[in-house]
């Protein structure tokens, strides 16, 4: 009798232990599997923030090169504007360089390049006031000074010298001190200088 209610005491210390371990393992597996969740959920949250991270740097990286083709497309754009708006001017100043260089030459019918010349150098000898003046001019024009110089009177002169110019005369008084410039060069010059802004506007207008 004894015996038997030892052991039956035995079983129920047995089944009361397993009891117990069976909760603690049930709580330690429950908490293992919560946290392993929690883990699993984490990594899931982080893994989605490096994707969305990477998507985001992905996206941002080709807004940047696409705004840095444009911005390289634009300058360029610029550059080949600027540079057929640079031909245009320097063909029209050639045009004009060539105008006045048919005209210096005698084939424009439509001026006297004697009479031009001799108002450049009466306008010359006004600035430059009495005494002796000094005709300067191309090479060409040499023979063309010295009528005009005959022609304005005794005080007037052809210098030996002479310019690379288009056209036109300067004037030197006797001692090289005080220089007039009439020259086609110079006058051309001024006249683009002034007058850019205006032509620019003229030939290109809103382009």
């Amino acid at each position: 009798m004894s015996e038997v209610t030892e052991t039956a005491d035995s079983q129920a210390i047995v089944i009361a232990i397993l009891k117990v371990a069976e909760d603690r393992a049930g709580a330690i597996l429950g908490e293992a599997r919560r946290r392993a969740r929690e883990i699993v959920e984490s990594a899931k949250k982080e893994a989605e923030q490096i994707v969305r991270a990477r998507r985001e740097r992905v996206e941002r990286e080709m807004k940047e090169e696409i705004a840095r083709r444009r911005s390289a497309a634009e300058v360029e754009a610029n550059q080949r504007i600027l540079r057929a708006k640079k031909e245009v001017i320097d063909n029209l100043i050639r045009i004009l360089q060539e105008r006045l260089q048919s005209i210096a030459d005698g084939e424009d019918p439509n001026w006297n390049y004697h009479e031009i010349l001799r108002g450049y150098c009466l306008e010359g000898i006004k600035a430059l006031g009495e005494g002796e003046i000094y005709l300067i001019g191309r090479e060409k024009d040499r023979e063309l000074l010295e009528k005009i110089a005959r022609e304005l009177g005794a005080n007037v002169k052809v210098d030996p010298r002479s310019l690379p110019i288009i056209g036109g005369v300067v004037l030197r008084d006797s001692r090289d001190e005080r220089r007039y410039y009439n020259t086609f060069d110079g006058r051309l010059r001024d006249y683009l200088e002034r007058k850019m802004p205006y032509i620019v506007e003229r030939i290109f207008g809103g382009i």
